[in-house]
């Protein structure tokens, strides 16, 4: 029994984790959910489970409902803007979990946007996108009806497309933009950086109150130019701009002193090589699990 336990366990963890990370935003509740989905699994007699990998998906999505419930008021008291954890790519055949996260990529820009949606439409979204559930199964999972489920996934649908936005990475792309975007900021070159991004660019940074960040979204391609040339001499002294793969494609890794500080992703506009969106993540504690990967 410990022994399918353990077999159960290494089959669905990735799975799982990529299931909640996808509903939260967060790698570390992620994580957690994950381990009190197993630890409660291992409760029951698994002869008694027909359809394991349902079951725990289930487990899973609503775990991740309950808390993104109860963390509403949270959010509401979050000091400036709220961004999702980057998950930093690893290149490592041995590593199950990045194996399905590297195959199964979730961008950045799309993790922002399913912030935007309800947490029930999020979870139809994720289970019938992520997963390939049928709305029947959905259905039963969230204890809905199929004709709920169809109307919820249809309403997140329209609210991603709405916002106009590329919601899938682009590892190519991003490669050429995120090395000359490093070029730019670190030669103060504003006429190359007013080139790389679009008229109406807009960054958006993340410090949870816990150090110093915009705390609203800037807009403008000369507006977040200059928010960026006039934070990087306060780091380039002590720091390197590092490429790094994150959520799919290569964004920038701020390593001062040899700590990660900050990290740069992008969302690229879907035709010309320009750059719409920079979210910029300084909050410590969102960069905590990456601290020994800088």
């Amino acid at each position: 029994m410990q022994d399918r336990m353990g077999d159960v366990y290494q089959e669905y963890k990735a799975l799982l984790f990529s299931l909640a990370y996808r509903m939260l935003g967060s790698v570390t509740e992620a994580e957690d959910i994950v381990q009190e989905t197993f630890l409660a699994f291992a409760q029951n007699d698994i002869n008694d489970i027909h359809h394991v990998k349902s079951y725990l998906c289930k487990a899973v999505t609503n775990r991740c409902l309950d808390l993104l419930k109860s963390a509403r008021w949270k959010r509401e008291q979050y000091v400036g803007e709220w961004l999702p954890e980057p998950f930093m790519d690893e290149k490592s055949e041995n590593d199950p979990l990045h194996a399905v996260m590297a195959k199964e990529a979730v961008s950045y820009g799309l993790l922002v946007l399913l912030d935007t949606l309800t947490p029930i439409e999020r979870a139809v979204y994720v289970l019938r996108t992520a997963l390939d559930y049928d709305y029947r199964t959905i259905a039963e999972m969230l204890d809905k009806t199929e004709d709920s489920c169809r109307k919820l996934f249809s309403r997140a649908g329209q609210k991603l497309k709405g916002a106009g936005l590329q919601t899938e990475a682009q590892p190519e792309r991003s490669t050429r933009l995120v090395t000359q975007l490093i070029q730019a900021i670190s030669q103060s070159d504003a006429k190359t950086l007013i080139r790389l991004l679009t008229h109406d660019a807009v960054l958006v940074s993340d410090g949870g109150g816990k150090v110093k960040a915009a705390i609203n979204p800037i807009y403008t391609d000369q507006r977040v130019v200059a928010f960026l040339l006039g934070i990087w001499p306060r780091w380039a002294p002590s720091s390197t701009m590092e490429v790094r793969s994150m959520n799919g494609q290569d964004g920038i890794a701020l390593i001062s002193d040899g700590e990660l500080k900050i990290t740069f992703q992008l969302v690229l506009h879907p035709e010309e090589e320009r750059i719409e969106r920079l979210y910029m993540m300084v909050n410590p504690e969102k960069l905590s699990h990456l601290a020994m990967k800088a």
